[in-house]
């Protein structure tokens, strides 16, 4: 035995010794672990049947930093293995598990996605091990990392290279290298070549997970591709093999939503089935969705809207599928201009829908919109009915209001059982630590990073991505409103009908009857203000439907109706000129006939007689003044996108002289607030903080409303904070702060701690045992230093590299359960470059560094 340790004699005991040590002891527990870890990733892995499914499950951001800890164990257990068990002898290996020992430490880093290292390793191993088992089977990995990397070419050479190969080993998985193919030609949007390739892996594949998923990939692709028979069909095999719940049951859903023509009786029968399936009672808001689609291919506009509501009140816990059927309605309305509704599911859509969906801008820019129409067509409601509420007798308003504090009656009681209801719920569910579950250690539940990671995603499949806030399942925080009654104004106008009487202590307002009546138009003045809301509220819903929905038949209406109801209000000028524009435009566009006088000539007669010396006449008899007026704005903004730019950069100085000429030269710029923060901005990236604060103080008296003006009064009160603490003498010095300069090179990672936090012995060994679990194969060191009299700088090194940092940043920031107390307190923490270091200790610079940190580590963000 002493003799067969040796690694320096290629003897058949010392070959054998090594094989077997190499085989038994380290390489077969690192990859039944590596096997273990991967399984329960793809386990708890949750598709999002939304999208085309990846071919391969190699896990989330979230789920590879769950899995790091074992992963790093399998790459300590083979690198023990490979130096240890070696034995090269004239360049060849004579230990033929040493392959395997460097395979699994490929697949480690791959599935921890720390791509660049499985590259290599890939790389290593089909190059070193030529003729060895895993020498092919190591270049389709090779192919499938350089997919996740995006390095197209070199996966595509790469598996031509295997396909060129006139014999493969006997254990090749000849179903995955058809599979790779197929997975590449998809990233290269190539579908009809992904499809050739997946029919070739479904005929030869080994295992049945593979076929499975394969198939219901195949029929997605056939969908994609408009050969609906095809994707029916293959829907139905998946859905006959024996699929996972979750697959089977949209192989079934995705048959009827692949439907398009002949008769959809058969589908209707198996899904009306599927309703009366208990088991399916958490996806009966995707069947009523899958029978609204076949109602809306089959033309039954009506019944597909029922089924899409009955979508919406059955989802419990598929938020993704509540957002689908909120977003289809939202669609329907808005399609049929039924905007009030539209706005409504819009704004529902936009609550649970993810924040990486293609459509999620759209969604929130047009709940926006269409809120703001919604406010606009609220007042005019309103307004009007104040005013016919002021024409009817008193025993009749009397009547009313009473019924109006009956409901609101009513309506209290129910709130306050739904809110009891709610608080027993919450009551009966107490939040416990989990029993420690194999591998777990006992740990409890929330520091265990699989379980968090799993939790994770199903929180946000049934909630959403929600802001980490109190109270975050309510859409409105502030309380609910119960009946629509106006809200009280600010400052009551003149001439109010009297002060309210006093109500009993405790009682709300809304059960005294004065309260209904306040606002009611009962004399001139408050008739004059009411009309004056309509006026306006007519105005503003006429642009929004103008410049933001481009309905220009509601565009037309409300400024017809304007016109009609006030013959000189604020804004009749406007949309008397805002009509001119729209036929203006129509008759450009050709084909407009004027059947009732309307036209560009009608409305510019009526502003050149009625309103000669206005604007709005200027601009009537010289039709291109607006485009010039537009042109102007245009070229203004991308100068000052190009300024921008130059800031991003860190000029400085020029940017500070480029906003003094353009403030002295050029008063009608319409981006003059933009120009004084941005100078404002460029002053504080020089560290001078008395004219920073200076600068912030000029945009905030010149520009008085706007968005930089609130954005400086924010920057000044942040800077107020800072002062408080001990620095309010240095606000009169004009010091500039170290210059930083960008490196790739060494890197460390520090972190501000105050003493407040606790006992340093015990932050850094938190630290160190994070580093231990995730990076234990990395000589990280640990330190610290006295920042100022009340803190001290931790700091973490030495990374190569400043990628290499920013990814132990981003593990560091990120983790929720080994660092809690430590990133989670908002202590400050960066990368930064060894020589950047030296000047950030001296000048003790952490709010000057952050900025740079910002521009040159994280884009700006």
């Amino acid at each position: 035995m002493v003799v067969a340790c040796s690694t320096n004699k290629d003897t058949f005991v010392n070959r054998t010794f090594h094989r077997l040590v190499t085989r038994d002891n380290g390489w077969f527990n690192a990859n039944e672990k590596l096997k273990e870890t991967v399984a329960a990733m793809q386990k708890g892995h949750v598709d999002d049947y939304d999208q085309v499914l990846p071919i391969f499950v190699n896990g989330t951001e979230d789920e590879a930093r769950a899995m790091t800890p074992a992963l790093e164990i399998c790459i300590e257990k083979c690198a023990t293995v490979i130096d240890r068990n070696s034995m090269e002898f004239g360049g060849k290996e004579k230990n033929n598990w040493i392959d395997d020992a460097w395979f699994v430490i490929g697949k480690s880093h791959f599935y921890k996605r720390g791509y660049l290292d499985a590259l290599r390793t890939f790389d290593y191993i089909g190059r070193r091990y030529k003729g060895q088992d895993k020498q092919m089977e190591a270049k389709l990995w090779l192919a499938r990392t350089a997919i996740e990397l995006e390095q197209y070419a070199k996966a595509q050479s790469t598996l031509d290279e295997i396909k060129g190969q006139k014999e493969l080993p006997k254990r090749f998985p000849h179903d995955e290298l058809s599979a790779v193919q197929a997975d590449l030609d998809l990233h290269r949007g190539k579908v009809d070549n992904a499809i050739i390739n997946l029919e070739h892996a479904l005929q030869i594949a080994n295992k049945k997970k593979d076929r499975i998923r394969w198939s219901f990939i195949l029929a997605q692709l056939y969908q994609l591709k408009g050969l609906d028979d095809k994707a029916i069909a293959m829907y139905n095999k998946v859905a006959r093999m024996g699929a996972p719940y979750e697959m089977g049951f949209h192989a079934q859903i995705f048959q009827a939503l692949a439907f398009d023509r002949g008769d959809s009786k058969t589908l209707r029968q198996k899904l009306a089935r599927m309703l009366r399936d208990e088991k399916n009672l958490d996806h009966y808001d995707m069947i009523h969705y899958a029978l609204a689609e076949l109602d809306l291919k089959e033309n039954m506009r009506s019944d597909a809207i029922g089924q899409l509501m009955m979508s919406t009140r059955s989802s419990t816990t598929d938020t993704r599928q509540k957002a689908k059927s909120f977003l289809k309605l939202a669609d329907l309305y808005f399609d049929d201009k039924k905007y009030p509704a539209a706005q409504q599911y819009y704004d529902s859509t936009s609550t649970v829908l993810s924040e990486e969906h293609p459509r999620f801008d759209e969604v929130t820019t047009r709940a926006e919109v269409l809120g703001d129409l919604v406010v606009q067509l609220n007042v005019i409601a309103r307004e009007d009915s104040l005013q016919a509420f002021a024409k009817l007798e008193p025993e009749e308003r009397e009547k009313r209001i009473k019924q109006l504090i009956r409901e609101r009656e009513r309506q209290e009681v129910e709130d306050k059982q739904t809110a009891d209801d709610s608080r027993e719920i919450i009551a009966s569910t107490p939040l416990a630590p989990k029993p420690g579950t194999a591998g777990s250690g006992g740990a409890w539940y929330f520091y265990n990073p699989t379980h968090v990671a799993r939790g994770l995603a199903d929180f946000r499949k049934k909630w959403g991505s929600r802001p980490n806030e109190d109270d975050w399942r309510r859409a409105d925080k502030s309380g609910t409103a119960l009946v629509d009654i106006a809200e009280e104004e600010e400052e009551e106008e003149e001439g109010s009908a009297g002060t309210l009487p006093t109500l009993a202590e405790g009682e709300p307002e809304w059960k005294n009857p004065e309260h209904y009546l306040k606002d009611i138009p009962v004399n001139e003045a408050m008739l004059d203000t009411s009309n004056s809301k309509i006026c306006q509220a007519l105005y503003l819903s006429g642009m929004i439907y103008k410049e933001k929905l481009k309905d220009v038949d509601n565009a037309i209406e409300s400024f017809q109706v304007l016109n009609d109801r006030f013959d000189d209000c604020r804004y009749t000028p406007e949309s008397y000129y805002q009509l001119y524009r729209i036929y203006l435009a129509k008759e450009k566009a050709g084909n407009f006939m004027d059947f009732g006088g309307a036209s560009s000539k009608h409305y510019s007669d009526i502003i050149l007689e009625r309103w000669p010396g206005s604007e709005f006449a200027r601009l009537v008899r010289n039709p291109d003044q607006l485009q010039a007026d537009e042109a102007t704005r245009i070229a203004e903004a991308q100068a000052y996108d190009a300024l921008y730019q130059q800031f991003k950069q860190g000029s400085y100085r020029g940017v500070i002289a480029t906003c003094d000429g353009v403030v002295a030269n050029e008063p009608r710029n319409h981006l003059l607030a933009k120009y004084g923060l941005l100078k404002a901005m460029a002053i504080g990236g020089l560290h001078m903080l008395g004219p920073f604060r200076d600068a912030l103080g000029l945009v905030r008296d010149n520009y008085p409303g706007s968005d930089e003006a609130k954005a400086a009064i924010a920057l000044l009160a942040n800077l107020d904070k800072m002062v408080g603490a001990g620095e309010g003498d240095s606000t009169d010095t004009a010091s500039e702060g170290p210059s930083y300069s960008p490196a790739k090179g060494a890197h460390y990672v520090i972190i501000i701690v105050p003493d407040s936090a606790g006992p340093m012995s015990g932050i850094t060994a938190q630290i160190s045992d994070f580093n231990q679990r995730f990076f234990r194969n990395q000589p990280i060191e640990v330190k610290t230093s006295i920042w100022n009299p009340g803190s001290q700088v931790i700091l973490i090194r030495l990374f190569e590299t400043k990628e290499l940092a920013m990814s132990y940043y981003d593990s560091f920031k990120n983790n929720k359960g080994d660092l809690a107390g430590i990133n989670d307190q908002g202590f400050p923490l960066f990368a930064i470059s060894s020589d950047n270091y030296q000047r950030f200790y001296v000048a003790k610079d952490p709010n000057g560094y952050e900025g740079f940190f910002s521009r040159n580590y994280l884009d700006g963000k």
